[in-house]
């Protein structure tokens, strides 16, 4: 069990999250209560029931209609990288086809990250998260 700060002007937003006896005096615009382990400043107190709503990235306002394309701008290669597939692609074959390393990168992303799609959008950005991590760890333990 853990001990949260609840701001009653703000919509009773959890300020922080403290161990039980870590606790500090607050102003009459703040109240502490008891609330589970996993609780974190991102989620929501709802005081009618004394339930924690956690955090969801997928409800908030304009995620289905912006992720994708953050994260599609991320995955895409750069414009130097595209126009060096395109390139060499042309210098190879003399044209720009649909099975094209260029044409099946561009695919490849819109497969992974679909418009229409928010929970896969939210799955990629984590996955590719992780993996991004995952490498900086690796590369650290090689110095």
């Amino acid at each position: 069990m853990k001990r949260a700060l609840i701001s009653k002007i703000e919509n009773n937003r959890i300020c922080e999250v403290k161990n039980v006896g870590e606790e500090f005096e607050v102003t009459d615009d703040f109240y502490w209560v008891d609330v589970p382990d996993d609780t974190s400043t991102t989620d929501t107190y709802i005081p009618e029931t004394g339930e924690i709503k956690k955090f969801n990235p997928i409800e908030q306002p304009g995620f289905a209609e912006n992720a994708y394309k953050v994260a599609r701008a991320i995955a895409y290669k750069s414009p130097g990288e595209q126009l060096d597939m395109l390139y060499k692609e042309l210098a190879a074959t003399g044209t720009v086809s649909p099975d094209g390393p260029w044409a099946k990168h561009i695919a490849e992303v819109k497969s992974a990250i679909p418009k229409d799609n928010p929970q896969a959008v939210y799955d990629y950005i984590q996955a590719d998260y992780q993996a991004k991590v995952a490498a900086a760890e690796a590369d650290k333990n090689r110095q």
